[in-house]
């Protein structure tokens, strides 16, 4: 297996089931109510989360392109930048990670060699926050245990 597999392996576990709940199957027919729901005010919400995620990857998706980002200013990338509706930015989401399949299957090995680390990190980065939704809905009751990954 080359860089190249491994990386579109990783990718594909954010964005469809593998061993664990993808990030898209996480956020699968929440509700905009649900996708605000916070059990504390000290707490991120779903909707925040996937905003913080659509910061980051859209960001790194950018570089890896060449595509210049713009500035930021502000520090909390849990906020909605694109004012989208929920179900707006779920789709956005969605659309962000197929970029990145298509990016990566698009792209030469040196050049996946040298961005390895970083999408291995922001892999992680990913997962680590789907697991962050799954928890906020089992506390929130919305989170059907048959959309798990079985076996």
């Amino acid at each position: 297996m080359n860089v190249k597999d491994i990386l579109l392996v990783q990718v594909d576990a954010c964005h469809k089931n593998t061993w664990f709940v993808s990030l898209i199957n996480s956020i699968d027919n929440l509700t905009e109510e649900q996708a605000n729901w916070k059990s504390n005010e000290s707490t991120n919400s779903i909707f925040e989360v996937v905003n913080h995620l659509i910061f980051y990857n859209k960001r790194y998706l950018n570089r890896f392109k060449g595509v210049q980002n713009e500035e930021n200013v502000d520090n909390n990338t849990f906020r909605n930048v694109e004012e989208l509706s929920w179900n707006d930015t779920a789709k956005r989401i969605h659309d962000i990670m197929s970029e990145w399949k298509i990016a990566i299957e698009d792209s030469d090995a040196n050049k996946l060699d040298d961005w390895a680390s970083e999408l291995t990190h922001l892999s992680i980065h990913t997962a680590y926050h789907t697991g962050q939704i799954l928890f906020i809905r089992k506390l929130q009751g919305s989170w059907d245990e048959k959309n798990g990954v079985e076996g």
